[in-house]
């Protein structure tokens, strides 16, 4: 119920359906009551809350280095953010009505450092091996630099990180499996840190071994 204070012309306090009158510094005004909003959300909401879940969950455990190597800040975004916005656009695929991680888009580093020239990668016995050519003395690329090697294993849902494995001058790399992980069935990325740290590479993507 709503009170008149000054005769029909006058304001009013209260609610009268769907209005509220009120007092405020001295002035009469009225406003709308809000209204409850009890509406689901749409397929293409629900879509990208479940492409948000995938990348976040694929992701989280690289944020060791996606925190520290993805680009450059960009405002309000941090390096983190970059990388979720990368993979929420370039790295989902819907394959069979299910959305899934294109692992070939996949990208957990982002710098100006040059990449090496991968020859061979394979895993022998349990054993992965990854030889390449140095580029070294070619614009900021230098022996020096690190190599780490990113696995996941599909079958686990895991990633093994293997840091500095070995400089870029060493060529090649040989590094055990986590046990129990199947041949055939783990993707794996590369990428270059300089030695004091501060300069990475863009991590190359090696294929499905």
């Amino acid at each position: 119920m709503a009170v008149i204070s000054k005769g029909i012309l006058g304001g009013f306090s209260g609610k009268v359906g769907t209005v509220v009158g009120a007092n405020w510094r001295g002035k009469d005004i009225i406003r709308s009551i809000p209204t409850k909003k009890n509406r689901k959300a749409s397929d293409l909401q629900m879509i990208q809350r479940m492409k948000f879940k995938l990348v976040s969950q694929f992701i989280a455990p690289l944020n060791q280095l996606t925190s520290k190597y993805f680009g450059e800040y960009q405002g309000a975004k941090s390096r983190t953010n970059l990388a979720m916005s990368h993979h929420l656009t370039d790295a989902i695929e819907e394959i069979n009505d299910q959305l899934v991680i294109n692992y070939s888009k996949v990208v957990i580093t982002k710098g100006v450092l040059p990449s090496v020239n991968i020859d061979s990668s394979d895993i022998q016995n349990d054993t992965l091996e990854i030889a390449w050519t140095s580029s070294a003395g070619v614009g900021l690329a230098k022996a020096t630099d690190r190599l780490i090697v990113i696995i996941y294993s599909k079958t686990h849902n895991l990633f093994h990180v293997v840091e500095d494995s070995a400089t870029r001058a060493d060529g090649a790399v040989s590094t055990p499996m986590p046990n129990a992980w199947p041949v055939g069935d783990n993707s794996v990325w590369i990428c270059l840190i300089d030695e004091k740290g501060k300069l990475c590479s863009t991590s190359e993507y090696l294929g499905d071994l």
